[in-house]
C-alpha cells in the first residue's frame, strides 16, 4: 500500500480564516503563507450594500464578484474602484501579478484614495511571499511604501493598518520587522473597530500559540458584533479544528449559528461537514453536503474538507474518494483548495489503498493542472522510483 498513512500536507488551511492560499515560495518577508488575506476585505473599500461587490467577496463570492467587476468595467473601463475590487479577486485566486497590476491601475486612477494604495500594499506583500528574495525585498520596500502613502492619507485605514500589522510581526528585524510596534497597531484598530480589533488580537495570539489569548479575543470578536459571521465561524474553527482539546459540541453549535446568518457562505457548512468527518457520523455528514451544496452551490469546499478529514483519520476511503471526484467536477471558489490540490490529495488515498497506476494518474493530472505545485512533483518522482 505504499508508505504509512499520513495526512497530507493542508496547505491552505488557517485555524482563523480557513483557506488562504499555497505558498510555493522560499521567502516569507511579509506574511508567512499569505497572512494578509487574513483580512483581505476588511472595510479596504467603502462599506458594502447587501448587493454590493463588497458584499459579495465578504460572503466568499469571488466568482460572482468578478461576473459584478466584469460588467462595472465593461460600462467604464476607468472605474478606479472596479479595478481595486479586481485587485482583490485576482489574488483570491493566486493570480498575483494580475493583482498587482489591476492595484496599479487603481492608484493611477485615484492616487488621493488611501483604500487603494492599501490594496496594492496587500498584494506587493503577497507576492514578496512568493518569490525568491532578492525580488521579495524589492516587493517588500514597495508594499511599505504604499503604507506610507495609504495611512499619509487616512491613518485609520483598517485594511492598511492590517496589512502593517502582519508585516511588523512577521518580518526579521532587519526587514523593518517590529513585534512591539505591531501590537501598538492592532490597538489602534481596535480603536479604528472594535471587531477587527479582536480579530487582529486572535491572529497575533493564534502566531504566538497562545491559545487563552485566542479564544478570548474571538469570543469578544462574536460579543462585540453579534452579527459577524467572520467571527462566528473563526470561532468555531478554532474550537473545531485547531484547539488542542476539540470542543465539537460547541463547534458545532457556533457554526449553525454562522450558517443561519448567512447560508449562502460555505464557511459555517465546511466547519460542520469536518465535525461530522471527524466524529464518524455518516448520516449528518451526507446531509450537511446536501444542504451546503442547495444553499452554497458555488463552493463545494465542504466536499473536500470532508475527504482530507476522512483521509486524515484514515477512515472511509470510498466516501472521501466520492467526495474529491464531487469536489473536482466544480469550478474552483476563490481562496479554495485548487484542483491541482484534489488530484493531489486523490492521489494520496489512492496509494494508500494500494493504486499505484491511479495515483500516478492523479499525480500527473495534479502537475498538468499546475506545473508549479512542488507536492505533487515530489510524490511523482517517489512514487515512480518505489
Amino acid at each position: 500500500m505504499g508508505q504509512a498513512l499520513r495526512p497530507p500536507i493542508n496547505s491552505r488551511f488557517n485555524p482563523v480564516t480557513g483557506y488562504n492560499g499555497y505558498q510555493v515560495g522560499p521567502v516569507q518577508l511579509c506574511t508567512a503563507a499569505g497572512l494578509v488575506s487574513l483580512y483581505a476585505f476588511a472595510a479596504s473599500l467603502p462599506a458594502p450594500s447587501a448587493d454590493s461587490v463588497g458584499a459579495l467577496i465578504e460572503s466568499g463570492h469571488w466568482k460572482r464578484a468578478r461576473q459584478a467587476v466584469d460588467v462595472s468595467l465593461k460600462a467604464n473601463p476607468n472605474d478606479a474602484q472596479a479595478h481595486a475590487w479586481l485587485s482583490k479577486i485576482d489574488s483570491s485566486f493566486g493570480d498575483l501579478s494580475g493583482a498587482i497590476d489591476e492595484a496599479e491601475r487603481a492608484v493611477a486612477l485615484n492616487p488621493n484614495s488611501a483604500a487603494f494604495h492599501g490594496q496594492l500594499a496587500e498584494a506587493y506583500a503577497l507576492m514578496a511571499d512568493r518569490c525568491t528574495l532578492v525580488k521579495g525585498v524589492l516587493y517588500a520596500r514597495r508594499m511599505k511604501k504604499e503604507i506610507a502613502a495609504a495611512l499619509a492619507i487616512d491613518s485609520n485605514q483598517l485594511a492598511t493598518l492590517l496589512v502593517q500589522m502582519m508585516y511588523e510581526w512577521k518580518a526579521p528585524t532587519l526587514a523593518g520587522g517590529d513585534r512591539n510596534h505591531a501590537r501598538e497597531v492592532a490597538r489602534h484598530i481596535g480603536h479604528v473597530s472594535p471587531l477587527w480589533g479582536y480579530l487582529a488580537q486572535a491572529r497575533l495570539a493564534e502566531d504566538e500559540g497562545n491559545e487563552g489569548a485566542l479564544e478570548t479575543a474571538l469570543r469578544k470578536a462574536v460579543e462585540v458584533d453579534p452579527s459577524s459571521y467572520r467571527a462566528r465561524v473563526a470561532l468555531a474553527r478554532f474550537y473545531c479544528c485547531t484547539a488542542r482539546q476539540k470542543r465539537f459540541a460547541d463547534a458545532e453549535r457556533i457554526a449553525r449559528e454562522a450558517t443561519a446568518l448567512d447560508p449562502s457562505s460555505a464557511g459555517g457548512w465546511e466547519i460542520l461537514a469536518r465535525i461530522y468527518a471527524n466524529q464518524r457520523r455518516g448520516s449528518d455528514l451526507t446531509d450537511v453536503l446536501t444542504r451546503a451544496e442547495s444553499a452554497a452551490p458555488d463552493d463545494l469546499t465542504p466536499y473536500y474538507a470532508a475527504a482530507n478529514v476522512l483521509f486524515e483519520t484514515g477512515q472511509d476511503f470510498p466516501h472521501a474518494e466520492e467526495y474529491l471526484h464531487r469536489y473536482l467536477r466544480g469550478s474552483v471558489e476563490g481562496r479554495a483548495p485548487s484542483l491541482a490540490e484534489a488530484s493531489w490529495l486523490l492521489a494520496e488515498l489512492f496509494e494508500h489503498e494500494g493504486r499505484k497506476t491511479d495515483a500516478l494518474h492523479e499525480l500527473q493530472v495534479a502537475i498538468h493542472l499546475d506545473p508549479a505545485f512542488e507536492p505533487a512533483r515530489r510524490d511523482l518522482y517517489r512514487l515512480r522510483h518505489s
